[in-house]
Parts: structure tokens; C-alpha cells; sequence
């Protein structure tokens, strides 16, 4: 009987115990959901520093984890906003490289991110601005800067080795510029497409300070429609490097002070600002341009007064499907269009053209300028074609002649044709040597030519042993000889 009584009674103490115990948890687990609902904000910024974010386990580029973007909460449906996670991650995890998965990640804020920072896209990944009134900037990346008295900064001011590649960024006409940049060493920027913006696709220094050394790689810049005042490059910085960059439906496609262009193109499917379509503006003094296809539009390149570039193996592309003959005779078009003609210095070498019609090599005779291997189809560049075209070859082509001569103190000969001697300079002369030659003063003797360039007018002075001889040209055609002196 003892026995029994012992045992129901260490059996209602268990259960005592327990119901004790399960009260106890209870109470825990709400004391716990009271304090998350009163954690400080301080608090929440120490628990969210601390997190280690989950990471994609297909991507190791760098042999770093990358956070993978849905899996740290973005939600790639075309309509979810993003731009509280975005926050997180720039704030706290920028340090670590980001990867998009497919989808449309919509954002309704200027994506700030900050030095140092990668981002890696699915091919098939777009951030689409969504904004309710036009951003300045959909995406911008700056490196840390200090202003100093010089302008320059230390090295470890700069972004360095930061960039974005693959994918899409649609500033969906809701922002005047797609991506916007500013003080980056070694930042590379690749495999994208950039689309639909206000005024640029792409601009770099966002700042009034000297920055350069970004790089640019088989970059695709398009809008649906061709809008008065866009650009799809506007570089003004310094030192920028763009390779396989085409531009299609801007006003301009390429801006830039000192840039360096490989294989670029731009051209316009859609013809609204016919009237000012030009493919590259140009500011400053050291723009380089190598391999560049200038497609369908009014103006080639425009050089700023005290400007100069050099270009060469240019393809010059008209698509007539949309820059009709009507268009071309309401808007003809310019090759070279310089600012100042006089100072203007192009340094241009290969050109391939087809055949055109209302075109004009130059806005005016560029003395400065030098042109050279030239491709040019045959009758192209008679008295109604071509306005101010010069191949510098011919000129380069009559000093060999005459030095195959072996007479001393001559560049032009019987052999040279005067026609093609337009650049502005002194010429020592023998015209009785060597013979075939076109358009000689009359007499063939020993003198000099002195040629001059103003107001779209050339003219050609010879003064020999016994006499001198003037000719202009002008509407695209030369006078004859005329004799002042026997």
C-alpha cells in the first residue's frame, strides 16, 4: 500500500513538473516576441551588420562568395519593388559581389552603389527603373573622393576593379541617364545592353573633377525612338577606354573630351531628329578613334573649336531604307563639320566609302587637317559631289615622282597633277621634268607654288623664271590660268 501511494505520488510530481515547464515556455516565447517588437533600431543595424547573407554556390569568379539577389530577398516578377533589399546590401554587404538571376528586378530609387562594388547578370537579368518622376541617375558608382587644391587624388580614392557585366539596364524613360560614374581605376563594364533613357545612356564623370580610366566592352546603348538632346555616350572625362560600343536612335551617339574607340558604331532606325543626327562631337584634343562605323546619319564627326582627333579606317554606311533621298535633299549631310575650319586639326587615314549623294566631305576647307588613303568611288568626287574633298595622297604620291627625278630642290613636276595640290603651303617646281601631267601653269619652267586656303576659296600662285600665274577654285571647280607677268 506504501508502495503505491509512493508511486502515484512521484508520477503527479512529474506531471507538475511539466505543466510547470510548458507555462514556463509559453511565457518565454511571448516575453520574446515583446522585446523583438521593442528592439531599438540601433539594435536592429547591429543584428542586420551581423547576418552572413546566403550565397550563390555557381558563381566563384574570384574566388569570393557572391550573394546571389533573390536569395537575399530581391524578387525578379517585373512589378515587386527592391529597393529596401538594395538598401541592405549597399549599406552592409557591397564588399561582397552581387549576381542576378533571370527576371525583371524593378527598382523605384537611384541605385547608389558605392566603391569597390561587382554586379554579375544573367544574360537574361534586367533592372528596370520604375520611378514616379525622372530620376537624374538610374545606377551611379563613385568611388571615395576628397577634394584637393590639384584635382588629383590618391589612388586609393578611386573605385578600383569594380564593375558591372551581362544583362540588361532599362532606365525605362524614367530617368534622364541609365548609368552614371564617377572616379573608377580599372572599373570594367561589359556585356550589357543600356535602354530607353532621357538624355545619355551612359556618362561618366558625374562631378566637375578630372576622372577617367573606366573600360567599356561590347556595350549595346539603344533607344525605341530617336529623341531631340540624347546621347548614348556622353564622356566627358578622361582617358576612357570603349571597344565594340554601339550606339542606335540618339540624337548624338557619341560625346567625349579624350576618349579611345575601337570598333564603334552608331546609326538610327528611327529618323526624328534627322535635322541633327551627328555620330561623334567632339571636345578636347586627344580623342582617339579606331575602326569606327558612322551609319545613317547627318553629321560624322563635329569638332569643337581648339579641338583635334585621329581617326582611322573609317566606314561610312548609309541605310536608305530610312534616311530617304527626300531626307537626305531636306537635311544633306557632312562628313567632317569643324567649328573653327581654319584650326580644326582631323587626322584622318582610310576611309571606305559607297556612293552617295548629298554628302559633303567637309563644312569647309580644314588646311590643319590631313587625309589619306582614301576609298572613294570613282566620280563621287566630281564638281556636283563631295564638297571639299582632299585625299593628301595625291600630294605625298607627286614628292615620290619628283625624287625619283633626282633634281634637287623640287616637290612638284611635269609629272604632277595641280588640281590635287588644295593644302595651303610653299611648293618648289620644275615643271619641264617628267611629263603626263594635268593642269600646269602654262609655261614649264623652274619656280615656285604658293597655294592658300580662305572662305572656301583656294588659290593657286606661280611665280616662275619668266613670269607668274594665278587660278582659283571655287564652286567645286578651278578657273584657267591667268598670266600677271612675262
Amino acid at each position: 500500500m506504501k508502495t503505491t501511494s509512493r508511486i502515484l505520488a512521484l508520477l503527479l510530481a512529474v506531471l507538475m513538473a511539466l505543466s510547470v515547464f510548458a507555462m514556463a515556455g509559453c511565457s518565454s516565447e511571448g516575453d520574446n516576441g515583446a522585446e523583438t517588437e521593442t528592439e531599438t533600431a540601433e539594435e536592429t543595424k547591429k543584428t542586420e551588420s551581423t547576418k552572413k547573407p546566403t550565397t550563390t554556390t555557381k558563381t566563384d569568379f574570384y574566388g569570393t562568395d557572391w550573394i546571389n539577389a533573390a536569395e537575399f530577398g530581391m524578387v525578379g516578377d517585373g512589378k515587386t519593388l527592391n529597393d529596401a533589399k538594395f538598401a541592405t546590401y549597399a549599406k552592409y554587404y557591397s564588399d561582397t559581389p552581387l549576381y542576378f538571376p533571370e527576371g525583371v528586378y524593378c527598382f523605384e530609387q537611384t541605385l547608389n552603389f558605392p566603391d569597390s562594388m561587382y554586379v554579375r547578370m544573367d544574360p537574361e537579368a534586367e533592372l528596370k527603373c520604375v520611378a514616379q518622376e525622372p530620376l537624374e541617375y538610374f545606377i551611379t558608382l563613385r568611388g571615395q573622393f576628397q577634394e584637393v587644391d590639384n584635382h588629383w587624388v590618391s589612388l586609393l580614392d578611386y573605385a578600383h576593379q569594380a564593375g558591372i557585366e551581362g544583362g540588361t539596364i532599362n532606365a525605362n524613360y524614367k530617368a534622364k541617364c541609365a548609368l552614371g560614374l564617377f572616379q573608377g581605376m580599372q572599373s570594367i563594364f561589359r556585356d550589357l545592353k543600356v535602354m530607353n533613357v532621357l538624355e545619355k545612356g551612359i556618362q561618366t564623370l558625374i562631378s566637375k573633377t578630372t576622372d577617367g580610366c573606366y573600360h567599356f566592352e561590347n556595350i549595346y546603348v539603344y533607344n525605341t525612338e530617336c529623341r531631340k538632346g540624347t546621347y548614348g555616350i556622353y564622356d566627358n572625362g578622361y582617358d576612357n577606354h570603349f571597344m565594340y560600343v554601339t550606339c542606335v536612335n540618339f540624337e548624338t551617339s557619341f560625346y567625349t573630351n579624350g576618349g579611345r574607340f575601337v570598333e564603334c558604331s552608331g546609326w538610327n532606325l528611327a529618323m526624328e531628329s534627322a535635322e541633327s543626327m551627328t555620330f561623334a562631337e567632339i571636345h578636347g584634343s586627344q580623342s582617339i578613334w579606331i575602326g569606327p562605323s558612322v551609319d545613317t546619319v547627318r553629321y560624322g564627326f563635329k569638332l569643337a573649336k581648339g579641338s583635334s582627333t585621329s581617326i582611322t579606317d573609317l566606314v561610312y554606311i548609309t541605310n536608305k531604307a530610312f534616311y530617304k533621298e527626300e531626307l537626305q535633299k531636306q537635311y544633306p549631310r557632312t562628313l567632317f563639320w569643324a567649328e573653327d575650319p581654319e584650326n580644326a586639326k582631323f587626322m584622318v587615314t582610310g576611309i571606305q566609302i559607297n556612293w552617295e549623294k548629298y554628302l559633303d566631305f567637309s563644312n569647309a576647307p580644314l588646311p590643319n587637317s590631313s587625309f589619306t588613303n582614301l576609298r572613294i568611288p570613282d566620280g563621287m568626287n566630281g564638281a556636283q559631289q563631295f564638297k571639299n574633298y582632299r585625299d593628301d595622297n595625291a600630294i605625298i604620291r607627286d614628292l615620290n615622282e619628283a625624287e625619283t627625278q633626282n633634281t634637287a630642290n623640287f616637290y612638284l613636276s611635269g609629272k604632277s597633277d595641280f588640281n590635287k595640290i588644295m593644302a595651303s603651303g610653299i611648293y618648289k617646281c620644275s615643271l619641264g621634268a617628267g611629263t603626263g601631267g594635268k593642269n600646269l601653269p602654262p609655261k614649264a619652267e623652274k619656280g615656285v607654288l604658293e597655294v592658300s586656303e580662305k572662305n572656301d576659296v583656294v588659290l593657286q600662285k606661280f611665280y616662275g623664271q619668266t613670269y607668274s600665274a594665278y587660278r582659283i577654285y571655287s564652286d567645286s571647280k578651278w578657273s584657267n590660268w591667268i598670266i600677271t607677268t612675262d
